[in-house]
């Protein structure tokens, strides 16, 4: 069987991360709609992590205390799903992150040099 104290420690760090996820992400969306609608992006895939991470919680929660193995395993099964979605979208978060993170870069570049070429000379 698994550990009880392992489980337990599973649900209060998957509520808060979950919870945190949620927040940020929404943080996120807002602040990349006011920038483009595509920047919202990431925010919107952390909003998703987040529920997917709860989704897992309530699995965990759920094996808590079961005997049957069949019903056992079916949970366990689900919440590793559930923990493999959320890992998923986390990782499609992180590349989008990275992407946006370059592209702006780039854009901030060649604005700021176009700016400096502009300037006149004295």
């Amino acid at each position: 069987m698994i550990n009880q104290e392992n489980i337990q420690g599973f649900i209060k760090w998957a509520n808060i991360v979950a919870i945190l996820s949620i927040i940020v992400g929404s943080l996120a969306a807002l602040g990349g709609v006011v920038a483009f609608i595509v920047g919202a992006a990431p925010g919107v895939l952390m909003i998703i992590s987040g529920v997917k991470l709860l989704n897992a919680k309530k699995s965990a929660q759920e094996l808590v205390g079961i005997e049957d193995p069949v019903l056992f395993s079916e949970k366990l099964n689900q919440l590793i799903a559930d923990s493999t979605a959320f890992f998923k979208f986390q990782g499609i978060y992180y590349i989008a992150s990275f992407i946006l993170g370059i592209v702006g870069i780039i854009i901030y570049s060649v604005v700021a040099i176009a700016f400096i070429s502009n300037l006149p000379m004295y």
